[in-house]
């Protein structure tokens, strides 16, 4: 019997292990959530035919460097009192043409290169676009996991309310706590119940924004972070001097300005402003155009003739206050796109700069937390049973509970906080994967 007994034991703890792996399994990754989020998204499959549209402009300038061709035919039947015989009168003719622009000034050149590096614009603008998804995935997944873990807190800070007062009304019942602490106690216990419902309904939201860029149920399972993986990274980051900082944010910078798409674009904008300068000074210059044509025509009466002519023609645009305008307008595009470069580039150094200390002080936030709930949670065990030896009050133990609830979410705010933020500086250096960063603490 006892063979028997254990042996089902044994059947159910695997069939619980086995489940519980299946459900890990089925759970949503972080990485899984960002590859639906760019799967389903509108706005990059937009920004991909931008990089199509802008790579036909390009090469449709590129062909108009192409010599142009054309060929017709036709045919011809003359009627009336001296056209002859039906023979005599059917005629047919055919033409072969071509020209080219031998010389623009420098105009078709300038053009494909601007329509060059718009191309490569709208990939940077198509890459900034993946980056930027890949974040709301991570906000939205960080923000639904941070809020399952908020009721987690509350439903324990519940509990251990619930805990208080039964001891409390146990007590009361036995004359050795007052109908005040009693009072007090239901209404804290009640206050607890109001911030469960309430982390509920945040935890509600936040699924609900994490299915509609997803596709998947409001209900699906989320894969949980392992934050001990982050242990080495944290002490680290604790660890570092202030030159060590400086030296962490400096190297995030450098990979920002390598990287950023919307920097690249900003350096992409400028060279196309410069292009366009150039377009619009060949119009000082004479174009050249050379062309060859050949026609045939068949007649009964006069049998195949062929003709051919050569052409070479120049043209100058006389009307050089437009041409001047027009480089002037070119030049102060250029102007403009200089000055967004540079001061994005400012912009871009201090955002990146602040959000590296944000995240180093969200690392050291962890650590502290962790300690602080340590101890706030034994020194909760350790008023609990003085509580019930009636060696501390109601409001002792009270107050250590709030202790241990306010700890509890400032780690978990800490911990979120510090994958936010390295999400935050990931955005920055126009990556969509942080193991790089990681690598580069020092």
């Amino acid at each position: 019997m006892r063979i028997a007994t254990r042996a089902a034991i044994a059947a159910l703890f695997l069939a619980a292990l086995a489940m519980r792996v299946s459900g890990e399994d089925e759970a949503l990754s972080l990485q899984k959530a960002r590859e639906l989020v760019l799967s389903r998204s509108s706005t990059l499959r937009k920004a991909e035919l931008s990089v199509n549209g802008a790579a036909l402009a390009a090469k449709g300038q590129l062909y108009a460097a192409l010599p142009s061709l054309s060929a017709g035919a036709g045919g011809s039947l003359a009627y009336g009192d001296g056209a002859g015989s039906l023979s005599d009168s059917i005629g047919e003719s055919a033409k072969l043409s071509a020209s080219e622009t031998v010389f623009d000034g420098g105009k078709n050149p300038a053009l494909v290169k601007k329509y060059n590096l718009a191309t490569e614009a709208a990939r940077e603008a198509l890459r900034g676009t993946r980056v930027s998804l890949v974040g709301d995935a991570d906000s939205a997944f960080f923000s639904t996991l941070a809020a399952e873990a908020s009721v987690n807190a509350a439903a324990g800070d519940l509990e251990a309310a619930g805990l208080r007062l039964q001891i409390a009304q146990a007590k009361a019942d036995a004359g050795n706590l007052s109908k005040s602490d009693l009072l007090q106690t239901e209404a804290e216990t009640a206050g607890y119940e109001t911030a469960l419902t309430t982390a509920k309904k945040t935890l509600s939201s936040a699924r609900a924004k994490l299915a509609s860029i997803t596709g998947l149920p409001a209900a699906t399972a989320l894969r949980q972070i392992d934050f001990a993986s982050y242990d080495d990274v944290m002490k680290k980051m604790s660890a570092l001097d202030a030159a060590a900082m400086d030296k962490l944010a400096s190297d995030v910078v450098a990979v920002a300005r390598k990287n950023n798409p919307t920097l690249s674009s900003y350096a992409l904008a400028s060279g196309q402003a410069r292009a366009a300068i150039l377009a619009a000074k060949a119009s000082y210059l004479p174009s050249l155009t050379a062309g060859i044509s050949q026609d045939y025509a068949y007649s009964k009466s006069s049998g195949l003739v062929s003709t051919g002519s050569v052409s070479l023609t120049a043209s100058l645009s006389l009307d050089l206050w437009n041409t001047k305008n027009a480089v002037d307008s070119a030049k102060v595009a250029a102007e403009q796109a200089e000055l967004d470069g540079s001061e994005g580039l400012r912009s871009l150094e201090l955002s990146v700069v602040q959000a590296v200390y944000e995240w180093l002080a969200s690392a050291r936030a962890v650590g502290s937390s962790a300690k602080a709930l340590e101890y706030a949670e034994s020194n909760y065990a350790n008023v609990l049973e003085k509580f019930k030896l009636s060696a501390a009050t109601a409001s002792d133990l009270s107050t250590a509970e709030a202790l241990v609830s306010a700890d509890r979410t400032a780690l978990i705010s800490a911990r979120y906080t510090f994958l936010a933020d390295l999400s935050n500086i990931r955005g920055y250096a126009g990556l969509e994967d942080e193991s790089g960063l990681l690598a580069a603490i020092p």
